[in-house]
């Protein structure tokens, strides 16, 4: 259980301002948090596969890495009306 003095100290870190009451409440949902965690830390999982993604079968589609530009790109660039230096010469808006 966290005290009431860590939920005063939390608060001054915070710069948050609230009443006993919710002092109180945030005192026992924290230290229900903080249990639940000290119930996570001490499961076995050793014997647990590593995951991946959270549902099964379902894998990322990668496509190869190509250096090649497409000879839609190349006209495009190519169309542009003003470069520089291999970059794009475009109007400044600031």
């Amino acid at each position: 259980m966290i005290s009431k003095a860590e939920i005063e100290h939390l608060k001054d870190l915070a710069r948050v301002e609230f009443g006993a009451k919710e002092t109180e409440k945030l005192a026992k949902d924290l230290g229900e948090i903080l249990e639940y965690v000290d119930k996570l830390k001490s499961a076995d999982v050793s014997n647990a596969p590593e995951m991946t993604h959270a549902l099964e079968g379902v894998k990322n589609i990668m496509r190869l890495d190509s250096d090649k530009k497409s000879e839609l790109s190349k006209e495009l660039i190519d169309a542009f009306p003003e470069k520089e230096n291999n970059y794009l010469k475009v109007k400044a808006i600031l």
